[in-house]
């Protein structure tokens, strides 16, 4: 897989994502009151999942037009454990939580980490995946720290945790925020900014394909994990999830999908 060949086929995915949530006709998801989700799959045999096409080792819309990565692999796990046939829409950051409020997905599994304020309007499952932020600088940078970063641009996603943590750790720091993380790599390859904040794999793996960056030689930022995000209000469909998540991070299906996005085991602190 190369990054270079994603952003194109990415960056439509992101405007097609953007133009789904402001749509006003009826939610592709919407249940009856007082339906479960999970009913509704397993009536209909169908699950609408939200996923990232742009971010990879997570997700990625490949030219091809296929979706890969290791969410990707969650996301068709949990399709199969209900015998659902699944239909992929594509999130950024900023919308992920919107797409879960009107009903236009049936879950997010796009790097959702469990943030306080997100958990006053979203619900999430227990962790998938353990996670950390680092900062991206073109080779032969100056910014060899984070305090480094005063003064200069920074990109990051729009609504995402980099995006936090730049307002309220790095206020010295100049944010520049974009829609979509092909758009914050443009940014820094082309030297409208003078680094990209992003999670540790999404970094890793803009790194493994190309040799123009690096990633400064600090300890990762405000670790965390991350989870599958649903709609409030629906204890049987995020009972299932759970249950669903339980049994799938202690298996070979999950060891092997860490180790092949994002080079390691499955974390004991996830089991």
């Amino acid at each position: 897989m190369k990054y270079t060949r994603w952003i194109t086929a990415g960056a439509a995915a992101v405007l097609a994502a953007a133009a789904l949530t402001a749509c006003t006709s009826p939610t592709t998801s919407a249940t009856s009151a007082g339906e479960s989700i999970l009913t509704k799959v397993l009536t209909s045999k169908k699950l609408v999942v939200g996923v990232f096409a742009d971010a990879p080792p997570y997700g990625v819309l490949s030219s091809s037009g296929e979706y890969e990565g290791f969410d990707i692999d969650k996301a068709q796990a949990l399709a199969d454990s209900l015998g659902a046939e699944i239909e992929f829409v594509s999130t950024t950051n900023a919308n992920r939580i919107p797409l879960l409020e009107t009903g236009k997905v049936d879950v997010v599994i796009a790097a959702l980490t469990n943030l306080d304020e997100r958990a006053q309007v979203v619900a999430m499952t227990r962790p998938y995946a353990a996670e950390g932020q680092v900062v991206l600088v073109p080779k032969g940078s100056d910014i060899d720290s984070y305090d480094d970063l005063a003064g200069r641009t920074v990109a990051a996603t729009r609504g995402s945790v980099p995006a936090t943590i730049l307002e309220s750790r790095f206020p010295e720091a100049k944010a520049s925020l974009f829609e979509a993380v092909a758009d914050s790599v443009q940014a820094l390859r082309s030297a409208k900014v003078d680094a990209l904040m992003e999670s540790h794999s999404v970094a890793a793996g803009i790194v493994a394909d190309s040799d123009e960056f690096t990633i400064v030689d600090a300890p990762e930022l405000s670790p965390s994990v991350v989870s599958f995000g649903v709609k409030m209000g629906d204890q049987l469909w995020l009972n299932y999830l759970n249950n669903f998540l339980l049994n799938y991070n202690i298996s070979d299906a999950a060891n092997d999908s860490y180790n092949e996005w994002l080079g390691t085991d499955v974390p004991d602190l996830i089991k």
